[in-house]
């Protein structure tokens, strides 16, 4: 497996990462709370558990990297309101929903959930279980900031039933730390990820990004010794974003010199090898789990699963998002909450949903939503089982789309079978690109903006 430099060159474009299908570009301020409630209350015909996301926004500082919908606000006042918000918008989701309540996975993201006082996060809590029932041995999973998390922070979400803990490290080196304004030392995620063992947290997972300004393959080892070193269960190597023009606090950074293109993916072939050298499998396109981890087992099966939480094994059918930005994928239909605090509050003062934007899927969506699921998840698609889910032979419905294939099969990224479509060892480092190729709605734009490089 050869990745040259011109290969590298002529397929690193901007692209869509695939967390959902159609992306949230293609998505409308057309819809909105009333489509919204109406795609809930379809959801709420079907007996199969839920998926739960809370997010929460808040964060002691601004780290530069950064390109989630965040907060750092003067104060704490804001908070107690925010989860008074939270509080009326789960009840308006649970009515809509009727008698489906089940769980079986929640996660909380932000911001930085840690951020919460130990009652205030027992106080969430009791609200979702309020409505909502968590089946036996639902998947419970947290995101913490090591450098702000507290002992009786992790003590109060493990008394409270959580049982997975996400936390970022990005990377070690001072240099880096220093330029996108993150200070955490090896020390601080050494103690922190042995509190979370001491207290029985299981698929621990962190967080690197390569990419970042001022990284260097010399310290970016020393990084991955340190991580492997720990023994998370799981690593996610991501791409830094750099997206200055939508995310300003980036600006910051655009007088640093930054690893691009083949120097870009040089690292994270860095990180891949130095990961599988330590018994990490490599988990769809930039995971990484030890061989007893669930998501290597599901893999293994060819049941592994992806939604806005990342690979999965507890996918759900439906997944629903509460809190600032939050997305919803649910009765066919996506919905986005709005990102403005003021505006986030004021729909839930007037009793209505937070919905800011979303779109209802067509048929054609939910087919092409599947394909690269399939690819994403297991790179295989195999032409039987759509045949018996959707009703359609993949020659007929993908016609206009194997030339593009066919050249990638001459890359060497894919093989065209009798029955199936399967991405090689070369094409998994190049599945964005592979997925973009089904992606009927982004050919018709043929500028397309906001999305990161694909490599």
């Amino acid at each position: 497996m050869e990745i040259t430099r011109d290969l590298l060159l002529r397929h690193d474009v901007p692209g869509p990462r695939y967390t959902s299908y159609p992306t949230v570009p293609e998505w409308g301020r057309d819809f909105g709370p009333d489509q919204h409630a109406a795609a809930l209350e379809r959801a709420a015909l079907t007996p199969e558990p839920l998926s739960l996301y809370v997010h929460l926004p808040f964060c002691a500082a601004r780290c530069l990297y950064c390109g989630c919908n965040t907060i750092v606000p003067r104060d704490r006042t804001p908070l107690s309101s925010y989860l008074d918000d939270l509080e009326r918008e789960i009840g308006l989701v649970a009515e809509r929903l009727g008698a489906r309540r089940r769980v079986c996975q929640m996660h909380w993201g932000g911001g930085t959930p840690n951020y919460l006082e130990p009652e205030e996060l027992a106080r969430l809590f009791h609200q979702v279980t309020g409505r909502f029932s968590l089946e036996d041995g639902a998947e419970l999973a947290v995101e913490i900031d090591p450098c702000t998390v507290r002992d009786d922070h992790l003590e109060a979400l493990a008394s409270l039933g959580f049982n997975r803990v996400s936390m970022g490290v990005q990377d070690l080196s001072p240099a880096v730390q220093q330029a996108v304004a993150r200070h955490q030392t090896p020390e601080i995620t050494r103690r922190v990820f042995e509190k979370c063992r001491a207290l029985g947290f299981g698929g621990i997972n962190m967080d690197l990004i390569y990419g970042l300004p001022l990284q260097e393959p010399e310290t970016w080892a020393e990084t991955l010794r340190t991580v492997a070193g720990l023994g998370p269960d799981r690593v996610a190597v991501y791409g830094f974003a750099f997206l200055p023009e939508r995310l300003p606090h980036q600006q910051a950074l655009a007088a640093l010199s930054m690893p691009t293109g083949p120097e870009k993916y040089a690292l994270f072939a860095q990180a891949r090898n130095a990961l599988l050298a330590a018994g990490y499998h490599p988990i769809g396109m930039d995971h990484f789990a030890r061989p007893d981890d669930e998501l290597c087992l599901a893999l293994d099966r060819g049941k592994l699963g992806r939604n806005f939480m990342g690979y999965t094994v507890a996918a759900a059918p439906d997944q629903i998002g509460f809190g600032l930005s939050a997305i919803s994928e649910a009765g066919d239909a996506y919905a986005q909450n709005h990102k403005d605090l003021p505006a986030y509050h004021a729909a839930l003062e007037a009793g209505t949903l937070p919905t800011a934007l979303g779109i209802a899927l067509t048929e054609d969506d939910r087919l092409r939503r599947w394909v690269i699921r399939e690819l994403m998840c297991n790179f295989t698609l195999d032409f039987q089982t759509m045949r018996e889910r959707f009703g359609v032979a993949f020659s007929e419905r993908f016609g206009d789309e194997r030339p593009a294939l066919d050249r990638l099969a001459g890359e060497g990224f894919l093989r065209l079978e009798e029955g199936a479509l399967r991405v090689l060892p070369l094409g998994a480092v190049f599945i964005r690109n592979i997925c973009m190729v089904f992606d009927s709605r982004l050919r018709r734009n043929q500028a397309p903006k906001g999305f990161s490089r694909t490599v």
